[in-house]
């Protein structure tokens, strides 16, 4: 059947003419066919290298082996738009679309990609398949979060001038305290511009890291000193166990990475509850630690890093742990990972490299 649709120009012909990724899949959802656009972004020479394969495998699904009987099978894949579509027209005979979130890693580099997906049946020989288009509408989603991070932040600094304005037309008011004020909203709203500034040019991979020698205790330090107040009474600080292991990375980097891991566990506390932090080596490597007392659900677990992926999109967020994921990985080199459970909480990680 294979040989079939790869030696049919019909069947070719439908799949290069599509502008997206397209495949011709049997009934155990294997790859029969591929177009052209995939086989050169994926940089195989025929679509020989891809038959038998299923889409989360040739596409580099992150999940794709993870389970009993590979992709499809993980607990992860029952949030898999494209398995849906799959299955939806193998069942009804007729056209499926839905939208993708994956994580992929081809050699060596993690991405978040996002996919419009459409299902087609199809019959060649008096076989049932399925037509599977993937259009890459990663830029698009990637732009509706900047917008919808950009003008919440906009918007937040805006009351928060407004609310120093009233203030300052109010009788006593301090013009100094004021102005201060003034100041803190204006440059955290510049710090939000810049910190997504950072992340499209990691991305593009236009980012450089400035890579200087530190100690753990030097990036705790900056990191606390970025928190607020409240923000700081509530992360306990586990004191640093000496350690002649001095860090080789960008700290400013690394500091961001921190703080979003520090006000993601923080958002997660009950009242009066409080995180952690704390810096280890784990098999020599330089590894940061932050911990909260909940433990994430499964099927949201399996999506964390995902760039369009929230537990708060109503708020317009969905790019937190996206980024610190890209940067610690993509930019640092290093590792970033969870672990949860509710006998240890749950732990963001992230775990630097070794100076070669």
């Amino acid at each position: 059947m294979a040989t079939l649709c790869g030696d049919d120009p019909v069947i070719q012909a439908v799949l290069d003419a599509v502008d997206s990724f397209a495949v011709v899949l049997n009934s155990q959802r294997q790859i029969l066919a591929a177009n052209s656009t995939l086989l050169q972004a994926l940089s195989a020479e025929e679509s020989l290298a891809f038959r038998g394969l299923r889409s989360g495998e040739a596409l580099g699904c992150i999940h794709a082996a993870k389970g009993p009987d590979g992709c499809g099978s993980a607990r992860a894949c029952r949030s898999c738009g494209a398995l849906q579509t799959v299955l939806a027209t193998q069942e009804t005979h007729q056209p499926a679309t839905a939208e993708c979130l994956i994580s992929t890693e081809r050699g060596g580099r993690w991405e978040a990609r996002e996919f419009k997906v459409r299902t087609l049946p199809l019959t060649v020989a008096g076989h049932a398949l399925t037509l599977l288009t993937l259009k890459d509408i990663s830029a698009q989603k990637r732009r509706e979060a900047l917008e919808r991070i950009f003008i919440h932040d906009v918007q937040d600094s805006l009351q928060g001038l407004r609310s120093w304005t009233t203030m300052l037309q109010a009788s006593g008011a301090d013009a100094t305290v004021v102005a201060e004020g003034i100041l803190d909203v204006a440059g955290n709203l510049a710090a939000k511009v810049e910190s997504q500034a950072r992340l499209l040019q990691a991305e593009s991979g236009e980012l450089v890291p400035q890579v200087h020698t530190v100690s753990p205790d030097f990036v705790l330090d900056e990191l606390f000193g970025s928190l607020s107040t409240d923000q700081a009474a509530r992360l306990i600080r586990t004191p640093t166990v000496p350690e002649p292991l001095l860090i080789h990375t960008d700290p400013e980097i690394l500091c961001r990475i921190l703080r979003k891991m520090t006000l993601n566990a923080l958002e997660a506390l009950p009242l009066g509850g409080q995180a952690q932090i704390w810096y280890e080596c784990q098999s020599g490597c330089p590894t940061f630690v932050v911990q909260n007392p909940g433990c994430i659900p499964p099927e949201v677990a399996d999506r964390v890093f995902q760039r369009s992926f929230s537990t708060k999109a109503e708020q317009g967020r969905g790019l937190g742990t996206y980024a610190m994921k890209l940067l610690g990985e993509t930019i640092l080199g290093g590792r970033v990972g969870f672990t949860t459970s509710w006998a240890e909480g749950t732990r963001f990680f992230i775990e630097l490299p070794l100076e070669e």
